[in-house]
């Protein structure tokens, strides 16, 4: 009784699935045209209606000390890492500076929309290795586009890590140089007190010393030794040595600070120059005071390019998958057409 029933079923079955198929033969013209029409209208639209894509690369090899050289000293860097350094180049300002040097609207294209279309490429993960060369990617609708907005992310990302380390330098050696002149005022107003209280001893102090007249009163006028009548006060002499010395370190101390005062005086002129990138974007390097860090410490091993194709759309590939989308809505409408309407009927 079981194996009749089960015999039936799949009687059922077959004659259901084959009843399908010979719905969907029935509808082949149908079908056939919906996924060509499909297909067609996908590839239509990639074509023309999706903007193309077209990608520029930069291979940036750093390797960034953790001491940075100046002519005011040895200045420690914020940053440890080159991953820390390369994270910068989708920081802000750079972002900001780019979309105005390459000329976009300012309302139509946003810091976001920018920082979306820069791609950092695959970081070493070990932490024993430091890794130093990085891939970054630009997107961009057409070739010399591309190239374009390559190079000018990559002039302001570099700028933009000069004057970061030039800013971090300024503010740490112009409070130093601050401390040193207000310590350096109270060491010189502790020896100038001190050189006066000397001279007043010094003018107080006889030059020299009548021995003579010293011994008579000391041995009562009877004395068969040779005395000298006047000699060199050494109290008098120790003075001086001490006046002399009190007035070199014045004269160091007032050195250091006009030394000081200059350094302040260069370190303001340097934070003009900062402020004005900030403002403007225009950054000039003073060579003789701060040396760039981006010269000695990165490079760009070649310039980038316009690429010679677009990265998307694929206009073949979504030709096709506009096809299978149109060919599954056509089955659909097949079978609703097939089952549907003619119950109905």
């Amino acid at each position: 009784m079981d194996n009749n029933q089960n015999m039936i079923q799949y009687a059922e079955e077959e004659i259901s699935l084959k009843d399908l198929v010979l719905a969907l033969w029935r509808q082949k013209v149908l079908i056939v045209a919906i996924t060509l029409i499909a297909a067609i209208l996908t590839g239509l639209f990639s074509v023309f209606m999706i903007e193309p894509v077209y990608h520029s690369k930069l291979t940036i090899v750093m390797n960034m000390p953790e001491v940075y050289t100046t002519k005011y000293g040895d200045y420690t860097l914020p940053l440890t890492t080159n991953q820390q350094y390369i994270n910068l180049i989708t920081s802000n300002t750079i972002l900001i500076n780019t979309i105005k040097d390459m000329g976009y609207d300012v309302n139509g294209t946003t810091i976001e929309d920018l920082r979306d279309r820069i791609t950092i490429g695959n970081v070493t993960t070990n932490a024993n290795v430091e890794q130093n060369s990085f891939d970054v990617k630009v997107a961009a609708g057409n070739p010399e586009e591309a190239m374009k907005l390559a190079k000018t992310l990559y002039e302001n990302y570099v700028e933009f890590l000069d004057v970061m380390t030039v800013e971090g330098a300024v503010a740490y050696y112009y409070n130093d140089y601050s401390v040193k002149i207000r310590s350096s005022l109270v060491d010189l107003k502790t020896y100038q007190t001190l050189l006066e209280k000397n001279k007043e001893l010094l003018a107080q102090t006889p030059q020299t010393i009548n021995q003579k007249e010293a011994s008579k009163e000391i041995l009562n006028g009877v004395s068969d030794f040779v005395v000298l009548e006047n000699i060199i006060n050494p109290n008098y002499t120790q003075i001086e040595l001490e006046i002399i010395d009190n007035q070199q370190m014045i004269n160091t101390i007032e050195n250091n600070i006009n030394m000081y005062q200059t350094y302040l005086e260069e370190l303001d002129m340097v934070k003009v120059e900062i402020a004005k990138y900030y403002q403007t974007g225009e950054f000039d390097k003073l060579q003789s005071n701060i040396v760039s860090l981006t010269n000695t410490y990165m490079h760009l091993p070649s310039e980038p390019v316009a690429p010679s194709r677009k990265t998307s759309p694929s206009n073949a590939l979504n030709t096709i998958i506009g096809g299978v989308l149109g060919g599954m809505i056509a089955v659909l409408i097949a079978l609703v057409k097939e089952y549907w309407f003619k119950d109905e009927k």
